[in-house]
């Protein structure tokens, strides 16, 4: 077996200890220690692509994202070091690649598919698309963000299936558990996790993992948007790698994992470059390093090959970088795509109003933007909809149209939303769902309630049902008797309702009789909810109203069962 070099550990300690500590914040996103000492969404604050477009497309800067430009700047200095070493979905990828070569061998050098050099110019194009996305006002970063994807996928996808092995493993182990006297957990519990979306986010790494064969880091080589922005500006970074002595065994360029490295060893694309110094242990005569004066010696051993004053390992001069027909038909597919979505009948990235169809369906958490600046600063990282504790919180299909994919969504059915909880404000690395304190969140309200009279069972079959009052946090369903109705029945007070869901949720019927749907919802960049609400009429504290009784209580229910049963 090939021998690791110092470098070579180095790199994996350090991105061993990088995803550490991503998967631990995102495991901690809901512990209110987590923030203490570092915020739980610091990965996505570090994301170089997010840093220019979100405030490019919300136009506005947002403060939250200034780590970014850190990463920028770093990059001019030191090469694509956040690539190499920080970077989440890099390291996944390296995971998946080990992974890989540990169940199917490794792939032969030869038997690989041939790619023309021009692929490396794509992902340079998708940033020229999206940053004139950006420019013309559209949000287009959820397609290409390497760290807020790979969010998606251990929020939404990896971390449910941890919680549903727990939860077997827990269940299987029930027997074993009682013959140690170990009682106390017979009665522990996993509560899980399901989310929509999930078959999309499979696909989308499936393909990513099964690129790997063809090309080791196929993604950060060839469709990086984030890459190919620290590739423009580490093209010639201070600190980069430089050659004092060359066989031309051509070792170091089989062994660099972008393929920055050309034939011959001597010349590098210092742009494509991860500086994760394979190169440097696979040197046979330990002739490469990486200094803050890589360029100045020379080669002992092939001095031909630097004649005319070149350095022992130039840049190539930027032969991976698209033309300008291919930069210009990038910039104009960015600007047909932005008219697309500006243009569609059902498109929110226009001033609301009554033409624009709203979903019944599309129910923001309390504390997001108005539609327009939310989808601008949405970047669908997950982080809000795995912080929520009631689960409530979804990625949309296509409630709020394309261009709101994969945006949060309450969806009450699912689990309504807690009137003490304010934790996606507090994740939220763009503050697309804003930080409330719990005195104004109390007052946004996400929307209305509204009976299904066709389907309630005190409207519909003349049953008593009294479990969307019960629950009700706000007191907003009164148990009234209508005329014409042999049991009283359930209304809604609009001007009390916040649309938490719980009575949508709790609703016995299979098909919920009560349902949450985004009327009147309050939407506001200001924060001031409880001032706005104060001036519409609303009343809306929780455990301020109390469950109202029956208008009829003269008497007890027909039967001896419980509220919110019927015989």
């Amino acid at each position: 077996m090939k021998r690791i070099g110092n470098a070579r550990i180095l790199q994996r300690c350090v991105q061993a200890a990088s995803l550490v500590l991503f998967i631990a914040l995102l495991l901690l996103t809901a512990w209110p220690l987590a923030d203490a000492w570092l915020p739980q969404d610091a990965f996505l604050r570090l994301d170089p692509l997010a840093a220019l477009l979100v405030p490019a497309a919300a136009r506005e800067w947002i403060a939250r994202l200034w780590p970014g430009l850190l990463v920028i700047a770093a990059s001019v200095v030191f090469g694509r070091v956040f690539c190499g070493y920080i970077c989440p979905m890099g390291i996944t990828l390296d995971i998946a690649r080990w992974c890989s070569r540990f169940f199917f061998g490794r792939a032969a050098h030869a038997a690989r598919p041939s790619l023309s050099p021009h692929w490396r110019r794509v992902k340079y194009l998708i940033l020229t698309a999206m940053a004139v996305a950006a420019a013309l006002g559209v949000n287009m970063l959820f397609w290409g963000s390497p760290i807020a994807l790979i969010t998606r996928l251990y929020a939404l996808l990896l971390h449910p299936l941890l919680l549903l092995a727990g939860s077997t493993t827990l269940e299987l182990g029930q027997p074993v558990l009682a013959s140690l006297g170990l009682s106390g957990l017979e009665y522990a519990n996993i509560a899980p996790r399901r989310f929509d979306t999930l078959y999309f986010i499979l696909a989308f790494f499936a393909i990513l993992f099964a690129l790997e064969r063809v090309r080791p880091r196929f993604w950060c080589r060839y469709l990086c948007p984030a890459g190919a922005l620290l590739g423009l500006v580490s093209h010639r970074p201070f600190w980069r790698r430089g050659v004092t002595r060359c066989t031309g065994c051509d070792e170091c360029a089989r062994q660099c994992p972008t393929g920055a490295i050309m034939p011959g060893g001597l010349t590098c694309r210092h742009g494509e470059c991860i500086a994760c110094r394979s190169c440097v242990d696979a040197c046979p005569v330990k002739g490469v390093a990486f200094t803050f004066s890589a360029g100045e010696a020379r080669p002992e051993s092939v001095e031909r090959k630097s004649a005319g004053g070149e350095s022992a390992c130039p840049a190539l001069r930027c032969g991976h970088l698209p033309s300008r027909r291919a930069l210009l038909g990038a910039a104009g597919t960015g600007a047909l795509l932005t008219g697309i979505q500006y243009s569609g009948r059902g498109s929110f990235l226009v001033a609301e109003s009554l033409g624009n169809p709203w979903s019944e369906a599309l129910i923001r958490p309390p504390g997001a933007l108005p539609e327009a600046a939310f989808l601008d600063r949405c970047i669908r990282c997950g982080q809000c909809m795995k912080v929520c504790p009631e689960n409530a919180l979804q990625p949309a299909w296509f409630e709020a149209g394309v261009e709101g994919m994969f945006s949060p969504v309450l969806v009450p059915r699912r689990g309504p939303c807690e009137p003490d909880c304010n934790a996606c404000g507090a994740v939220c690395p763009t503050q697309a769902i804003q930080f409330l304190p719990l005195e104004e969140k109390h007052w946004a309200k996400a929307g209305t309630a509204v009976v299904l009279h066709h389907r309630c069972l005190a409207w519909a079959e003349d049953r008593r049902c009294m479990v969307c009052q019960e629950v009700c946090p706000f007191g907003s369903v009164r148990i009234v008797q209508k005329e014409g109705q042999a049991v009283p029945v359930p209304v809604v007070d609009p001007m009390r309702c916040f649309g938490c869901g719980y009575c949508e949720h709790h609703c016995p019927t299979n098909a919920p009789s009560i349902r949450v749907e985004p009327l009147n919802a309050l939407r506001r960049a200001d924060g001031r909810y409880r001032d706005a609400a104060r001036d519409l009429g609303y009343t809306l504290e929780p455990g301020a109203h109390g469950s109202a009784p029956p208008e009829d209580a003269a008497g007890p229910p027909d039967s001896d069962l419980p509220p919110g049963f019927s015989p």
